[in-house]
Order: structure tokens, then sequence, then C-alpha cells
């Protein structure tokens, strides 16, 4: 009977089809499909009556396809190396474990990418997705973990602070030699880098100064909405960029970014490690469990 849906043969016909006309010989067929011969040659003859066309030529010790048969081997081939290709990529995502860790731009090149790195060497059997998102992170959370920075702590059942941090004005060493001895209010006139966040706890320019007691008008010479490219801008010596300092601090111990020492205040959050469910499958939690012991190194 007929296939409701999708007007074909059943896959047995199909599979015995494919097998002999590839092997070039239903013997071949047989051994490979783990049947006898005489069931593939009642599979093909049961494909030619449903199709109601020859599909072999059939010889004294070999088999011929004809023009039809060529037409539908050459579909069937490619179906199958395909059904075959996402089958066995979606067994091996099936088999391997998966941990999926979502983070703004800013913490996932700045902080999380590297140690993914280092606890991938670690765990080679865990494999750690990255997300990103720039924007306040929407509840319930649909990922294992996210790192996210917050004035208040989270309500979900597991989390842990990672670390709070400073924010410090950073720029190119020639610049902050120029600067070092610059007052607040010499400092707000000169190139800042602002970052329009679309998170409402980031800590923009002007929250600093007035956190810093300086209630004067600001410039802002270039705005972004992207913390690495206001890093970047800040490295390339294009003005001077909101530092978190520990984010930053492979950068600052290299020379890349140098600081204004004199100007910086704690940030009034902290980055929190968050869990929205109490308890952590066994490669969650080896991730949950490394990152806390990790999060300073």
């Amino acid at each position: 009977m007929r296939a409701k849906q999708y007007d074909i043969p059943p896959l047995t016909m199909l599979r015995a089809f494919e097998a002999a006309s590839r092997r070039g010989a239903f013997n071949e067929a047989a051994s490979e499909l783990n049947v006898t011969p005489g069931a593939v040659s009642h599979q093909v003859k049961a494909l030619e009556k449903w199709l109601g066309m020859a599909l072999f030529s059939r010889g004294h010790r070999a088999v011929t396809l004809t023009d039809e048969g060529e037409r539908l081997f050459a579909v069937l081939r490619d179906s199958f190396r395909d059904i075959a290709a996402i089958t066995s990529s979606l067994r091996m995502q099936a088999e391997t474990p998966r941990v999926e860790v979502l983070a703004t731009t800013a913490v996932s090149s700045l902080w999380l990418t590297q140690r993914v790195i280092s606890f991938g060497v670690e765990n080679e059997d865990i494999q750690v997705n990255q997300q990103v998102s720039d924007s306040t992170m929407e509840r319930p959370l649909t990922v294992d973990l996210a790192i996210e920075y917050r004035l208040e702590p989270p309500k979900e059942p597991k989390f842990v602070k990672l670390f709070d941090d400073e924010l410090v004005p950073v720029c190119t060493p020639e610049m902050a030699e120029r600067l070092k001895d610059a007052s607040l209010e010499e400092l707000s006139q000169q190139a800042l880098i602002n970052m329009d966040a679309r998170n409402e706890n980031w800590t923009t320019w002007a929250t600093w100064f007035d956190m810093m007691g300086y209630m004067g008008p600001v410039a802002m010479a270039r705005r972004v909405n992207n913390y690495s490219i206001a890093i970047q801008l800040a490295r390339e010596g294009a003005g001077i960029a909101l530092g978190w300092r520990k984010l930053t601090s492979v950068m600052i111990e290299d020379g890349r970014l140098a600081t204004l020492e004199k100007h910086f205040c704690p940030s009034p959050g902290a980055f929190y490690l968050i869990s929205p469910l109490p308890e952590l499958a066994e490669p969650t939690a080896k991730l949950f469990n490394w990152m806390v012991e990790h999060h300073v190194k």
C-alpha cells in the first residue's frame, strides 16, 4: 500500500534497490544488508511492480540498470548519503555532553572565551557553546549557565558571585602619561568613548562621573553599542574608554592599555555566574565549579 503523505514505495524496497545498484549484483547487496539474495531479488521485483517498469536488465551473472533505474539510483544514492551524514551528526551531538553559556560581548571576548578554551583542554569530552547578548537577559533563562553583571543578586535558585570590579579610564600608554595628572573636569572634556548599552545595569561615562562626584558637562567623542569596539578604539588611540579593571587586566598587563589611576571607583554591581536550575547536570556542574575555581586566574 502506498504511503499517504509521500507517494513513495516502502523503504525496504528502496534500500534493496540502492544496494544492488551500487554493488552491481544481488548477492553482494544481500551480503551488505545481511539478507539472502532471494530477499533482495524479491524487494527489487516488488519495487518494479510498484513503479510499473523494469529497473534492471538481468544477465546470467550480473544486473545492469536501465535508464529509468539509473535515474532512480542517482536520487537514492545522494539522498541516502545526505541522510547518513545528518543522522551521524545528530548521533555525535547527542553523545557529546554540551553546556550552553550566555554572556555579554564584553564578558565573552575579554573573560569567558579564554577560560572556555582552558576548560576544554582539561575536559575534552564536554562541548561548551557560547551565546552572546548585550541586551538585558530575559527570564526565564533558557541556557545552562549565564554570566551577568547585576546591581542586585539574581533570583535564580543557583548562583555565585564571580567577582566585583573597578571602573577606571583606559587608553593608550602615551595618552595615559599625558593625562596622568588631569582633573575630573579636564578628563570630562577629553575624547570619551561612550557605550550605548541596551543593558540597563551598564555603567556609562555620565553615571561614572556622577559616582565620582563631578556634575559638570561631559564631552562624548564617539558612541558605540559594543564594548569590544570601545576597547579597540581606546587601544588605537581614538579616545578614552571606561574600563572594567578585571575584564581588561590582560591588556593592561601586556601594555596594550593603560589606566588613569588617579580616577577610579568600585563598580556598583558585580558579575554573577547563574544557573536557572537548582540541580546541575554533570557537565554543567563541572563547568560551574571550574569557573568558580578559576574566576580570578
